[in-house]
């Protein structure tokens, strides 16, 4: 059982192998034997479960300090993942009994098992196969026949299962147990045809069933996606960041031949731990999709006519600047998307403010639409968020309000599932419909749909006065008896049609509880960096005020430029005015406001009725269709750069294929289109961009790819 992470521990003194050392009190053995490079077999451990000591892998030896200094050993074999250590513990690893009784099980585990290697997709990277050939017997004393069951069994949509492959380890079983909390898995029959399945032979349905093939120690689970595509040798494996949600989970990426073929989680204790959600395992190769973007291209007639780079940027510069002769930089708009890196979003900024004079430029596509440094920031000291992924497993309480979790913000559900089973933190869900938080939440608010703003003024009111509603009273006695409380926020109030008291509501009530934290939890892979960049039209990157002379001349002063002084329009008024004829060139970069925008109606109407459309894309969307000039861009796989997930995290990604045809990265495009407008030098790669966002945003100070590392950093 995991501690509570801001307790102190009690060091104890243990010795490994002849080698003394000090571990935390209760820690388990197999994890201190990593503190010395002891090499202990494991098949049903794993370090994110609670141990079961199941598969006898682990064996040690282990004895006990005496005062007179002998060591009283313990009569047999102990598992090193159940046996948590204590004052004066002595354990032997690598002993001739150990040895002897480690080849022994992989024995017993050879004996049906199949001689699938040179077929099986966990062939190369398969820890049975490793263990065997380093600890195993040299040669097997078997010779009859072994069990023969069907082969490829699809379990799932993403999964298909080798029974005779299965080693009984009950990974699977615990993960949906333990960690996603659906229980969808469990051993099914007896002896030989024990095998881990759904309780009635259905389809195994679980958001996170990708990471059982993951956790797998053979070839038992394997991925349908991935099956007989490459094997480890072929591929070139990159770390990257996912870029479904904001969650920030860190992945690697493997590919052969330049093609994406599978995507697996890179562990992160401090974000995803070691899980990925089915949609970023499986649903992220848009990059492959066949309606992909490979060359500029302009609308002749009905029709698309390809041009060269020179020729769409010199179209583009041309539309822009007969727009600014006749309507000033107001003419001039542009939406930039949420998946884009801190440098393609900070370039983008900077290119409409400097180059273009025009403060119209936005990423939100939300019902709200206001400015969070008056809103949230001024009021609460952070913009929309003020917890980390680490507070929901100390906080007393947690207030999950809009937001169906395990959809939404799916690492963020199974954070908070780990609290509530491991820390015995409370929960409260308040959602119009039900959903998986409810299983374990204290107390569940259902209201009608809309209903978002008269709760929050409820629970104002019920602070001070005791409701009527049992479900109202028992919600505000937990707000009240529970300082620290973190309240999270979704989709719901992002897209509430009183958005802009929402919010503000919210703040209220939250600064009405004791100690308490909102998270307005954000809806897209780099929504925060949107934010902290300046994609808006009233603040400048690090939530600088667009009127404010003194925050606006420190930007003159590094851009050598005057900037405008005027706000300028968000995406809502962006669209009225392109239905007005006020904003004639609109710059869509990486951003499919058809699909995205809460309404698409208004955004198709301002679509057909602008002048001139740029849309800059990875793929041809529905929004493109409507485009005057395309402009084909990388997926996050094809180029490198950071992002910021919700709770601040400034995170590395790095290129793992090259793009099709002639794709450019984001930021060079912007980079190019600077040189072109400005006659000025621009950046030469994204750690450029990012020590230019270091030097002029101060939350970014200590955010330079040398700082950063592998895991990220989080700006407070």
């Amino acid at each position: 059982m995991p501690k509570p992470r801001n307790v102190e521990p009690k060091w104890v003194n243990i010795e490994i192998n002849g080698i003394p050392l000090q571990v935390p009190d209760g820690e388990l053995l197999i994890e201190a034997a990593k503190r010395v490079g002891a090499d202990i077999l494991i098949f049903c451990y794993h370090k994110y479960m609670k141990p079961v000591g199941m598969c006898r892998m682990c064996l040690v030896e282990v004895g006990a300090k005496q005062p007179d200094g002998s060591v009283r050993k313990m009569p047999k074999p102990q598992t090193a993942c159940t046996l948590p250590c204590t004052e004066g513990l002595v354990a032997w690893t690598e002993s001739e009994q150990i040895i002897k009784d480690r080849r022994a099980i992989l024995e017993f585990l050879l004996i049906n098992h199949p001689l699938d290697c040179p077929i099986c997709d966990r062939g190369g990277e398969c820890p049975l196969q490793n263990n065997t050939q380093f600890y195993g017997p040299p040669v097997s004393r078997y010779i009859e026949i072994k069990r023969h069951l069907p082969k490829a069994f699809p379990l799932s949509k993403y999964v298909a299962i080798d029974l005779e492959r299965c080693i009984h380890c009950g990974r699977c079983v615990r993960f949906t147990e333990e960690i996603s909390g659906d229980a969808q898995l469990a051993f099914l029959f007896r002896g030989a045809q024990m095998q881990p399945h759904t309780f009635q032979l259905t389809e195994f349905t679980s958001r996170f069933s990708g990471n059982v093939i993951e956790i797998c120690p053979v070839g038992a689970l394997t991925s349908r996606t991935y099956r007989f595509r490459a094997r480890p040798w072929d591929i070139v494996t990159q770390k990257s960041i996912c870029s479904m949600c904001s969650n920030g989970c860190n992945l690697y990426l493997d590919s052969r031949s330049g093609q994406i073929v599978r995507i697996n989680a890179r562990e992160n204790p401090a974000v995803n731990e070691t899980w990925t959600c089915d949609k970023g395992k499986f649903e992220q190769t848009y990059m492959h999709a066949p309606n992909r973007l490979t060359q500029p291209m302009r609308r002749c007639g009905g029709d698309w006519e390809p041009i060269s780079w020179a020729d769409a940027y010199e179209l583009l510069l041309a539309r822009i600047n007969e727009a600014r002769k006749t309507g000033g930089g107001q003419a001039i708009a542009g939406i930039a998307g949420q998946r884009l890196s801190n440098e393609s979003l900070y370039l983008f900024q900077k290119l409409f403010r400097v180059a273009f004079q025009t403060n119209n430029l936005d990423h939100r596509l939300t019902r709200y639409q206001g400015n969070l440094a008056r809103d949230v920031m001024a009021q609460l000291g952070y913009p929309t968020s003020g917890i980390e992924y680490s507070d929901l497993e100390s906080a007393p309480l947690v207030f999950v309000l809009g937001s169906d979790l395990i959809e939404e913000q799916p690492m963020v559900y199974l954070r908070l599932r780990k609290a509530w089973r491991h820390y015995g933190v409370k929960v409260i869900v308040a959602y119009p419909l039900g959903t998986p938080v409810e299983e374990f939440a204290e107390v569940s608010l259902r209201y009608p749909v809309g209903g978002e703003l008269e709760l929050v003024r409820a629970l104002a009111n019920a602070l001070a006065a005791p409701p009527q509603d049992e479900a109202l009273r028992a919600t505000a006695n937990l707000l009240v008896q529970s300082p620290g409380t973190l309240i999270l926020a979704g989709e719901k109030v992002w897209n509430h049609p009183e958005a802009q008291q929402l919010i503000p509501a919210l703040v209220e009530l939250t600064q009405r509880l004791s100690d308490a934290k909102l998270a307005l939890l954000l809806p897209e892979a780099n929504s925060q960096g949107a934010l902290d960049m300046g994609v808006l039209p009233d603040l400048l990157p690090g939530y600088a005020p667009v009127e404010e002379a003194a925050a606006r001349a420190r930007f003159e002063v590094a851009y050598g430029v005057p900037l405008p002084a005027q706000p300028g329009l968000s995406t809502d008024a962006i669209f009225q005015a392109c239905l007005a004829g006020s904003v004639q060139v609109l710059y869509l970069a990486g951003v499919n406001p058809l699909e995205k925008h809460y309404d698409p109606a208004l955004t198709a109407r301002a679509l057909r009725a602008c002048d001139f459309v740029v849309v800059q894309d990875a793929l041809m969307t529905e929004t493109a269709r409507y485009a005057d000039l395309l402009l084909p861009a990388c997926t996050f796989a094809e180029c490198e750069g950071t992002f910021t997930n919700w709770e601040r995290r400034v995170q590395r990604f790095w290129k793992a294929i090259e793009p099709p045809g002639e794709a450019k990265p984001d930021w060079l495009i912007f980079a190019e289109l600077w040189l072109r407008a400005m006659r000025q030098t621009p950046p030469f790669n994204p750690r450029e961009i990012m020590c230019e966002i270091s030097e002029l945003v101060p939350s970014y100070a200590d955010c330079t790819y040398e700082q950063l590392g592998d895991q990220g950093k989080r700006w407070e």
